[in-house]
């Protein structure tokens, strides 16, 4: 696709992938729409995201194919001034909307004020554009909630509960995507966990699969809740750059929704990653316990446990649900109009352990 492009959520994990994807295989224009944050700037912070995937580059070779622009996608325009947001329009063919609140642990409101409100605003812009050819919107196959057995890609609203409001505004943003495909040329790219970049290694530090691993590889961790038998759907980060350049690339994935997951036959399971774990880092396997029992475990241990103890507990309670699914994601369409399949997990997990030792080494 060639025209200039508007990309949300760049700074996170998934976002800056996209970045680099788009850089490296294309000329486009990408404006950047960012956030100051803790008195760092934009143009900051997006100097930070180039420096850590070309180390070794001159990265002011980007500065005629990068515009940054400070605003937020939770306000209304963006929070840009009115000529700004109107001269954007008149240049943007493209929007990639990727931007999120991700953490599993905000009240509903708050997880609705970017999930929901950003995306119905990004929508708002993307009619504003005179030469617009798509969106590509960057969902989660999570918004299964606590539905059981293979979702299929082209499912949504089964009235199934949530288990946290991440998963919930993720719900409530896709129905309005959905709807809005009948105005705007829309596609769907719905990921399942992105725990790293399989040729690197790299994870992200917030991560909580990352930080869960972590915690074992300091030998912090002896046990998780869940089951060995309990499906876990993990992609590297560089599958779902490629998937999502590979379908923004055919206009027939425009009006469809893609699962961007390991699908079924590449699903790992927890005892799968407990063996990993403890041949990559060198350590006795973390024992597998019901949740209920370690529920109660740490109920009766709560007044014993450190302060650092019982934050990791606290998050493990966040994850307790994809410890413990039973969802499988068919990615039969993606795969087919892609011709890519995401790797095993056994095949790059090494490189994890390495950079999580690394890290910690450093």
């Amino acid at each position: 696709m060639t025209g200039e492009m508007l990309l949300t959520g760049v700074t996170g994990y998934i976002g800056s992938s996209l970045l680099q994807k788009w850089l490296d295989c294309t000329d486009n224009k990408i404006h950047l729409l960012v956030r100051s944050r803790h008195e760092e700037r934009p143009r900051d912070r997006i100097e930070r995201v180039l420096t850590g995937f070309y180390p070794d580059e001159d990265i002011s070779r980007f500065s005629g194919r990068i515009e940054v622009l400070e605003g937020d996608v939770s306000l209304d325009s963006f929070g840009l001034k009115r000529e700004a947001y109107e001269g954007l329009g008149e240049k943007i063919c493209h929007v990639l909307h990727c931007a999120a609140a991700a953490r599993f642990d905000l009240e509903l409101e708050d997880a609705r004020k970017t999930n929901v409100g950003g995306t119905v605003n990004v929508l708002d812009f993307a009619r504003t554009c005179k030469g617009l050819e798509r969106v590509d919107y960057i969902g989660t196959a999570y918004v299964a909630g606590r539905r059981k057995g293979i979702i299929k890609e082209d499912e949504l609203d089964r009235g199934q509960q949530h288990n946290n409001t991440y998963e919930r505004s993720k719900f409530e943003a896709e129905k309005i995507v959905r709807e809005r495909m009948s105005q705007l040329p829309i596609a769907i790219h719905r990921l399942s966990i992105v725990i790293c970049d399989s040729r690197t290694g790299r994870a992200s530090s917030y991560n909580g699969f990352y930080r869960v691993l972590r915690m074992y590889s300091l030998g912090l961790l002896k046990m998780l809740p869940g089951y060995p038998s309990s499906p876990l759907d993990l992609v590297p980060v560089d599958y779902v750059s490629d998937a999502v350049y590979s379908l923004s690339a055919n206009r027939a994935s425009l009006g469809r929704c893609y699962h961007l997951t390991a699908g079924l036959n590449k699903t790992t399971t927890l005892g799968e990653i407990r063996d990993l774990a403890g041949h990559h880092f060198g350590r006795d396997p973390f024992a597998l316990i019901p949740p209920e029992e370690f529920l109660a475990y740490v109920s009766q241990m709560e007044n014993r446990l450190s302060r650092g103890e019982r934050d990791a507990v606290d998050e493990i309670r966040l994850y307790l649900p994809y410890m413990s699914s039973e969802l499988k994601f068919d990615n039969s369409s993606a795969l087919r109009e892609t011709g890519i399949e995401a790797p095993e997990v056994a095949s790059y997990f090494g490189k994890m352990a390495e950079y999580i030792v690394k890290g910690d080494a450093e």
